[in-house]
């Protein structure tokens, strides 16, 4: 009887396996093909997408390499993906920078800043590298410049792009009253860095002793905005 029961349910299961690759036998192939398909697809992807890299990367090292580093690194940005674009073109400002070239540099950092494809934080960096190398040569117009990023709470260089500020208002301006109220925004940063507070903190020492007339007590810069350690 058991025996009679096993062939029984074998016979079934035959039966429901038949009936099974009958309805649906193309499709589960179909499926197998496009997995294997996929696989291979995938994987032949994954050596052209690292033939791309070693080969961008390799006309990157070219250009550094050059004699005109700046122009060869312009160059190639065409034929670059975004993230290695934006170090070339990163790089090209910083050797134009050296070689005194101001305008260059402003017009690579603004290509920068205007390229939505940058990865956002060198799009912040170089408006912010912009405003400091106009201030360097044009401290008048690159004050304001430098209090724009300074108040952008976007902006993660608005704490150095600030510690800019105190330093031309009390170089440039003669303005230490201001200068250390940029600097008393700067101490109130629940997260700042140690280093950048122990700079910040003998800044402040040195603008109170140059002006002793100014209070001890000075108010946070106007126009900041308080930031958090939640919002930072």
């Amino acid at each position: 009887m058991a025996n009679l029961l096993a062939e029984v349910d074998e016979a079934l299961k035959q039966e429901k396996v038949a009936k099974f690759w009958s309805e649906y036998g193309g499709f589960v192939l179909a499926l197998v093909v496009l997995v294997i398909l996929g696989t291979a697809a995938l994987s032949g992807y994954r050596l052209w997408d690292n033939g791309v890299k070693a080969q961008q990367t390799e006309k990157f090292l070219d250009a550094l390499s050059s004699d005109d580093e700046a122009e060869a690194l312009v160059r190639i940005t065409k034929d670059l993906r975004p993230d290695l674009k934006t170090i070339a073109l990163w790089e090209a400002a910083g050797a134009w920078v050296k070689k005194g070239e101001k305008e260059k540099a402003l017009e690579t950092y603004k290509q920068i800043a205007n390229d939505a494809a940058a990865p956002v934080d060198f799009r912040h960096l170089a408006i912010f590298q912009s405003a400091r190398l106009v201030a360097q040569h044009d401290p008048e117009t690159g004050l304001p410049m430098l209090e724009r990023v300074a108040n952008d709470e976007n902006n993660p260089w608005n704490d150095l792009a600030r510690l800019d500020v105190a330093v031309l208002q009390a170089h440039y301006k003669k303005n230490y009253k201001v200068a250390r109220e940029h600097l008393a925004t700067l101490l109130k940063r629940e997260s700042l860095p140690q280093s950048l507070e122990r700079k910040v903190r003998s800044l402040d020492m040195l603008y109170e002793l140059e002006s002793p007339d100014t209070e001890t007590e000075i108010a946070p810069a106007s126009g900041s905005q308080e930031q958090t350690s939640d919002n930072k």
